[in-house]
């Protein structure tokens, strides 16, 4: 699922910089929302922008994304050049309403080796969601520190693939993705949604 999906989504992402706003609007959209919801929801970005954004967060990070839509792109390209999850991730967060988990997954969705660990897989791990939150007042190398612990959380129980893979797995059919009753429709429909095929 990962190797079919995730080259094609991140060669869209990277190609320009309005697709890298669709990439994050993406995962905007995936915020406290059902995965089968987010087709919807990008539908209303593409044909209204900002003004169908009905949660304030989403919107000013959509709008923050399309206003630095070159550097955002610019950063990614350079991190994936670089292989530095981290310095994607650190970019990513000046997004509103990104924070390390959500900013990981458009990291990951360019082919870095990160994974969103979301309540989902949080859950999965026994762990704290309090605990890869920060403060946006935090201090730059508290903020770093928490990335590069991330980073390392991720990639130490089973890196990018793993986590796609298993996640996809996990959701398929549940309450929130009664119409994704396969990881593999789970997989397809996040290539869907960004890309459109």
């Amino acid at each position: 699922m990962y190797k079919r999906d995730n080259k094609k989504i991140a060669r869209f992402i990277l190609k320009n910089p309005d697709n890298t706003v669709t990439g994050i609007t993406f995962v905007l959209g995936t915020i406290q929302n059902a995965l089968s919801n987010v087709g919807k929801f990008m539908d209303g970005v593409a044909d209204r922008g900002g003004d169908s954004i009905a949660m304030t967060m989403k919107r000013n990070g959509y709008l923050y994304a399309v206003e630095h839509k070159h550097v955002l792109h610019q950063a990614l390209k350079v991190a994936v050049k670089h292989n530095d999850p981290v310095g994607a991730i650190d970019v990513l967060t000046n997004v509103p309403n990104l924070g390390i988990v959500k900013a990981a997954f458009v990291a990951q969705l360019v082919g870095l080796d990160v994974a969103c660990l979301d309540s989902h897989n949080l859950d999965r791990l026994g762990l704290d969601r309090a605990a890869l939150k920060f403060a946006k007042t935090v201090k730059p190398e508290t903020k770093l520190k928490k990335i590069q612990n991330y980073v390392r959380l991720t990639q130490e129980t089973g890196g990018s693939e793993y986590w796609w893979d298993t996640w996809c797995d996990y959701v398929a059919g549940n309450r929130g993705n009664k119409k994704l009753t396969t990881g593999d429709a789970v997989s397809a429909y996040h290539a869907t949604c960004i890309i459109g095929v």
